[in-house]
């Protein structure tokens, strides 16, 4: 994002930013892993944050966009701010990583704790997560729903052992879930 400058503003340059970032996503046959590097921007404008990710957060969470994963990085203060409020007006939530790990903005309290929990497992099934947050797997499987969606965690059919049914493995995606915790 430093490529558009250090302050960002005005929703006619977050369109073309967020129109460029759609089509880099879209293109090839499967869903990406997205990173989206904020280093080198000082600020931006709410009304920026929301025509470019809010509108691309809502796009993936439609299906609209074919991402697997998005991840913001490079965030400092002033920036994290405006994220949480563009994604709180939106009721959405976004995956960041910084020196503290990954985290997410904007998310209730449940899904905080869940996506904590969900970090330090790495890769998981339903049924591990529902025990270890003490909760049952229908509640857990509703709170993995909205995390997928938003794209802060990667779901894959997996092939049950012992019963049919379907059954997924969930995972923090890519190289951004390597050393953090």
């Amino acid at each position: 994002m430093g490529k558009h400058g250090s302050f960002l503003a005005t929703r006619s340059t977050a369109k073309v930013a967020r129109e460029s970032l759609e089509r880099e996503s879209s293109a090839g046959p499967r869903a990406k892993e997205v990173i989206i590097d904020f280093t080198g921007v000082d600020a931006m404008t709410i009304s920026f944050a929301d025509e470019f990710l809010g509108k691309f957060y809502a796009a993936v969470a439609a299906g609209d966009v074919a991402v697997s994963a998005v991840l913001l990085q490079g965030l400092n203060e002033e920036t994290f701010e405006t994220m949480q409020v563009c994604l709180d007006r939106r009721e959405l939530m976004a995956a960041t990583v910084d020196s503290e790990g990954i985290r997410l903005i904007a998310a209730p309290e449940h899904l905080d704790e869940t996506y904590r929990q969900a970090v330090a497992l790495r890769r998981f099934r339903a049924g591990e997560l529902s025990e270890r947050l003490g909760v049952t797997l229908q509640n857990v499987n509703n709170r993995l729903k909205r995390l997928v969606s938003s794209g802060t965690l990667k779901r894959e059919k997996s092939i049950p052992s012992n019963r049919g049914g379907k059954e997924f493995v969930y995972t923090i995606p890519g190289p951004w879930s390597e050393g953090s915790s």
